[in-house]
């Protein structure tokens, strides 16, 4: 102190510069301290972020590095258990192979066994078809000599009831046939000595005789009227000649066709009576009714005046539709 009031005051002024320059030098390296210090915070704080975010990533990679030794772990347990499946695939080849050679022996032995029974079915074929074709030799020979001692003793009946069935059938036909032609005989004496059979036969045949006749007479006369028309041809001899043309074809064709269908007819019915119904059974039915008829005329006129003739007729017509209708019916 005693300095500085022995100083001047432009050197004052100095020293105050001095100490000024000092200070703001001072000042100066107090802000590039606090510069320092602050760029030394935050390159800390950004030091130990980079710490904190390399101690993440350490904690990452010990995770990592459990994860991997983990997986080590289980790639060599996985190495092992390969290990050990090739090595069961390994015993489980030698197993196959064995069991192959195993297979191998029992197909051969099978197809052995198979050509062992295909030889003993063939003997056995074989010998069986050579006992059945000596066994169906005997068989076929034992069969032949029965059935020709049958076929003998077959025929030997059949002769003596042939004999035996021919005796009694001509004993029968011969006493059947005396009393059917009995039956006939006094049948038919009976209906001649009976007037009103003779009389109703005559009576029938007129009537037929009649009508045929007047069919005749009208067929021609019905041919005469159309005839007439040829009396407009002028010509007498044409006219004429036209006239019996026409006469003769009318008449002819409608006689013919009349004649013609009643003889069909007749003809058609007569052969299948002959063929069907011309027996034992028709005579009886025949004589019966004619029997009936004769009996009984007197009856039966009483009751109402038939033609018995007609009536003779229509029994037996009337006997052959109902046996006819029975047939069909049967075998149809």
């Amino acid at each position: 102190m005693s300095d500085s009031k022995d100083l001047k005051p432009e050197e004052m002024l100095d020293l105050m510069e001095d100490m000024q320059k000092q200070l703001e030098a001072l000042h100066t390296e107090n802000y590039k301290a606090l510069k320092t210090v602050s760029d030394l915070s935050s390159e800390n704080s950004t030091l130990r972020k980079e710490l904190q975010k390399k101690s993440d990533k350490i904690v990452v990679l010990n995770g990592q590095l459990k994860e991997q030794s983990q997986i080590e772990a289980e790639r060599k347990k996985s190495e092992e258990a390969m290990r050990a499946g090739q090595k069961a695939q390994r015993e489980a080849e030698a197993i196959r192979s064995r069991c192959e050679c195993k297979q191998s022996e029992l197909d051969d032995r099978e197809a052995e066994i198979k050509r062992k029974e295909c030889e003993l079915t063939k003997e056995i074929e074989n010998e069986a078809e050579i006992q059945i074709s000596d066994l169906r030799f005997i068989l076929e020979e034992e069969y032949k000599r029965k059935e020709e001692h049958i076929w003998q003793q077959s025929l030997t009946r059949e002769r003596v009831c042939a004999d035996k069935y021919k005796k009694l059938t001509i004993r029968y036909q011969a006493e059947f046939t005396i009393i059917l032609f009995y039956g006939v005989i006094v049948t038919a004496l009976k209906a001649i000595a009976t007037p009103e059979i003779i009389e109703d036969v005559i009576n029938f045949f007129s009537f037929w005789w009649k009508a045929l006749v007047d069919f005749v007479l009208n067929v021609i006369g019905f041919g005469h009227s159309v005839a007439k028309l040829s009396e407009y041809i002028p010509n007498p001899t044409v006219a004429s000649i036209v006239f019996w043309m026409v006469l003769i074809l009318i008449a002819g064709i409608a006689i013919g066709i009349v004649f013609l269908t009643i003889l069909s007819v007749i003809i058609i019915y007569v052969r299948y009576l002959k063929e069907n119904q011309f027996d034992r059974y028709t005579v009886i039915a025949t004589i019966t009714a004619l029997a009936f008829t004769v009996f009984l005329s007197g009856v039966i006129k009483g009751i109402a005046p038939v033609n018995l003739f007609a009536l003779q007729i229509g029994l037996f017509l009337s006997y052959s539709g109902v046996r006819a209708w029975i047939v069909r019916k049967k075998y149809k």
